[in-house]
């Protein structure tokens, strides 16, 4: 019978995995360099709502054809990834600092990855790192974990039903989640911080 109990099959790398899963400095540390990357287009997209903006406000859209104003390449799907994973991680820094036996318990059990760190909903991640969020941060956390599974990746998403773009939110009301707007850099670097300033309860 093959063993499949990964503790048993690989018992020489517990030890090193239970120090990176468990050390929430080393989640954050993936976080801070996702985010770094994540500066290096932000003036790109900066460029691009300039050009969209000037366009619109001149009513170049409204005139059909070709307008002059040619924005540069939209790149917030790579950033919109980029933030996801970022945040992810920093929240999975709360997540263990605060319920670090937990994890590693249920580690111990099955050799895998826990439930509350194998997830990547940034609203339920939210929840379970205890920060509190409002329908506008809902939002844009909704937009991101759905541009970060496969909307910046893919053309088509692997499950039929994630190609729906209206969900609904915790105040019960529809959304329409498949767009990006010119406040979301902003917004995104408030919750950013907003995240960070409990992450010193943790490391």
């Amino acid at each position: 019978m093959i063993n499949k109990n990964p503790l048993q099959k690989y018992p020489q790398f517990v030890a090193l995995y239970l120090n990176g899963l468990l050390n929430p400095r080393s989640w954050v540390e993936k976080a801070d360099e996702m985010l770094e990357a994540s500066k290096v287009l932000e003036p790109q997209l900066w460029k691009y709502w300039s050009v969209v903006l000037t366009n619109a406000k001149e009513g170049k859209y409204d005139k059909g054809g070709k307008h002059p104003n040619i924005p540069p390449p939209n790149l917030h799907g790579p950033y919109f990834i980029l933030v996801s994973y970022a945040l992810e991680n920093l929240f999975k820094a709360l997540i263990i600092g605060r319920r670090k036996d937990e994890i590693d318990s249920q580690f111990l059990q099955t050799g895998r990855l826990p439930r509350l760190i194998n997830e990547h909903n940034l609203v339920k991640l939210s929840k379970e790192a205890n920060i509190e969020v409002d329908i506008k941060e809902e939002d844009i956390l909704t937009r991101l974990s759905r541009q970060s599974k496969w909307k910046s990746r893919y053309p088509v998403p692997v499950e039929l039903h994630d190609i729906r773009n209206v969900i609904q939110y915790s105040d019960g009301n529809p959304y329409f989640t498949d767009y990006y707007a010119p406040g979301d850099i902003d917004q995104l670097n408030t919750i950013v911080k907003k995240v960070r300033s409990h992450i010193a309860e943790v490391i």
